[in-house]
């Protein structure tokens, strides 16, 4: 199967938040397992118009963000013009290669400008990817401002490209039902396929390796507050009284949380106790969910989750939040706790049973490396994700070419470039 995953986000270059580590690990198992998998993403700055690299046997091609012909003010226009230069490069892509699908994220409307235009001429089955819509942060965060023009525009592009799709994959229960009820979706036809984890990376310690000395408990991802840092921040000094040498490690890059952390450590007295390790290299990263006795991302919302898949694949108990897809990805009293967000006290409760009971500690590391092999290693999630592919394809060739057709102006003549003759 030829494949083109699009995603503004594709690590290293443009590593912002999950969307781009879910490309990536769809990207490179895909490939692994022998399919032709290319990659439309942003490049870090302006660049050339298309650029092609090859990464772990995937395709790469960047375009320049918007902004360079014209400062661009606002993010709805960015939106526009982001929209409009994926479109400009799979023209040029699909001269080259016939594509059997195209996968869009549904954030901000990537794959709006492809889709206003798809006809029987230039008709590629398309199946977009729901992580995190933008109805999701409105409800959640208060973000954007409700009746804003990025607000009204970007739910607009959404909207469009879900009802436009031929399928609708989504990372979970919880934002195929958020998404359903926003843009008027049948939720039954919404495939929920949870995200995989790469096992040949994120795996076990060795039989008989120690955990860390001094009780850890780690953090990983962005160092914002709605993932939960500044919640973990206080359930550990509050257990410093039980456990005096507890250590919380915390990895990922911020701003201003980082700050606050570090303040809230020198009011207590608790350097020592919190260390902000910033950005840690992929390579490096498993070791330190090996050695931690508990992860912990008590997430205000959480499309997902990776880092919890991840943490599991690692033999690492999770605190994780009951909001999202946290109950999706951790089974609450087996391989780890479900905790309410923003809630210090069941934090505290949920830490303090998994640090002070070494046995429930190993059943919930073995529960979870079972709930991986079972279920999020990565043949099993590809299997998933294929068979929505499929699904795409059989759905796209059963539409009559009148249907493909739907534009408000037909060209006078067929146009000059081309995949061949019409599906």
């Amino acid at each position: 199967m030829r494949i083109c995953l699009v995603s503004q986000e594709y690590p290293p270059e443009t590593a912002w938040g999950g969307v781009g580590t879910q490309t990536w690990v769809k990207a490179r198992a895909l490939a692994r397992l022998g399919h032709e998998v290319h990659v439309l993403a942003c490049s870090a700055d302006e660049g050339p118009d298309l650029r092609t690299e090859v990464h772990d046997g995937v395709t790469v091609h960047r375009i320049h963000p918007p902004g360079y012909e014209f400062p661009i003010y606002g993010k709805p226009l960015w939106l526009l013009g982001y929209t409009w230069g994926v479109v400009t490069a799979l023209h040029t892509l699909m001269e080259r290669h016939a594509f059997d699908v195209l996968d869009f994220p549904e954030f901000g409307g990537e794959g709006f400008a492809y889709q206003i235009d798809r006809t029987r001429w230039n008709w590629v089955p398309v199946v977009v990817q729901l992580h995190g819509p933008m109805t999701m942060f409105l409800d959640l965060l208060g973000w954007p401002e409700r009746g804003s023009r990025l607000h009204k525009l970007g739910m607009f592009m959404e909207e469009f490209s879900l009802q436009n799709a031929d399928v609708i994959m989504a990372c979970s229960g919880g934002v195929a039902d958020v998404a359903s009820r926003a843009y008027g979706l049948d939720r039954n036809a919404i495939d929920v396929v949870h995200c995989g984890v790469d096992t040949a990376i994120f795996s076990p310690a060795a039989a008989g390796s120690p955990l860390a000395e001094r009780p850890t408990v780690l953090f990983v991802g962005k160092m914002v507050r709605t993932k939960g840092p500044l919640i973990v921040t206080e359930a550990v000094l509050a257990l410093r009284h039980k456990y005096p040498d507890i250590h919380l490690q915390f990895i990922g890059i911020g701003t201003a949380i980082p700050v606050m952390i570090e303040a809230r450590a020198r009011e207590e007295a608790a350097e020592a106790n919190i260390e902000l390790l910033g950005f840690v290299e992929l390579d490096r990263l498993p070791d330190y969910y090996r050695k931690a006795h508990v992860f912990c991302s008590p997430a205000e919302y959480e499309g997902f989750g990776q880092v919890y898949t991840e943490a599991l694949a690692c033999g690492c108990p999770v605190v994780a939040s009951t909001s999202g897809g946290g109950s999706e990805a951790v089974d609450d009293g087996e391989t780890g706790l479900l905790v309410p967000p923003n809630d210090v006290a069941a934090t505290v409760q949920a830490l303090d049973a998994i640090l002070g009971d070494p046995a429930l500690r190993q059943r919930m590391s073995a529960a979870g490396l079972r709930r991986v092999s079972d279920y999020f290693q990565m043949d099993r999630y590809i299997e998933r994700v294929v068979a929505v592919y499929e699904k795409a394809i059989a759905m796209s060739k059963r539409l009559p070419d009148d249907f493909k057709d739907q534009t408000d102006w037909q060209m006078p003549q067929r146009p000059s470039a081309t995949r061949g003759e019409p599906s």
